[in-house]
Order: structure tokens, then sequence, then C-alpha cells
């Protein structure tokens, strides 16, 4: 009876051995790092530093020009934040409008932007205007969906 209590025992304390051994083991290694789809993350995928793109008519007339001192693009979106943004709206017959801002949301398909921070409209004086300075907190901008960007 003693030799069975202690064979019990023995198997036991390896038993024991053995679990504690697998428990170390599996707090030691690292667990698989985690596969993240980049595009599903609102992380901006590149950044341009003294942006300018400019807008085209079907004519090749220039319709308007982005400028910002930074643009950083988010591809889970396809939208871009812009930093000092600096926007210039040509219309014929009539003197360049210029919009800044502190900073600026621009849409995915770029036809929209969004200005934030201090807004101030600056008109040009024309035949058809004296031209003038307006000031915002905000202002929404609806470019020419048919224009295209260079």
């Amino acid at each position: 009876m003693i030799k069975q209590l202690e064979n019990v025992l023995y198997i036991s304390i390896l038993g024991l051995v053995g679990l504690f051994g697998l428990s170390l083991q599996d707090s030691l290694v690292d667990d698989p790092q985690e596969i993240r789809d980049f595009n599903s993350r609102h992380d901006p995928d590149y950044y341009i530093e003294n942006f300018t793109a400019t807008g085209l008519d079907k004519n090749g007339d220039r319709k308007f020009v982005i400028e910002a001192e930074r643009m950083a693009h988010f591809p889970d979106d396809d939208t871009a934040l812009l930093d000092s943004p600096h926007v210039i709206e040509y219309r014929k017959g009539y003197a360049p409008r210029h919009t800044y801002a502190d900073s600026g949301w621009m849409s995915s398909s770029g036809d929209e932007i969004l200005l934030t921070g201090s807004v101030r409209i600056v008109i040009e004086a024309d035949d058809e205007s004296p031209g003038g300075e307006m000031r915002a907190k905000k202002m929404r901008i609806l470019l020419d969906k048919d224009t295209k960007l260079f």
C-alpha cells in the first residue's frame, strides 16, 4: 500500500512539474503579431510638403489651384487633410478669389473642400466688382466635378 502511495506521489509531482513547464513555455512564447490591413485604419499613407494641385477645365484653362504647407492622404476613405490651405478659384470675366485657412479637409472625389480656422476670403477688384475681404470660422468650397487635377 505504501509503495502504491509513493508511485501516485511521484506521478503527481511529475505531472505538476510538466504543467508548470507548459505554463512557463506559454508565457514566454510571444503571440503571433496580428496582421493588420493598412487600408482599414485611418492612418495617413503618405504626406506631401508644399503641396500644389491645379485643376483644368476641358479646354485646358486653369479653374483652380489648391496649395498647402502639407497634405496628408488617408487610404481608408481616400480623403486628405491640408495644413494652411490656400485655394485660388478662377472664373472667366472675374478676378481670382483667394481663400486661406488654418486647416482643411478634401473629399475623396476632390470636388469638396472644408476649410476651418481663421478662414479668409480675398476677392481682387475687377471690372465687375470692387473686390473685398471676408472672414469666417468655417467654409465649404464645391469645385467643378468636370475639372481635372494635374
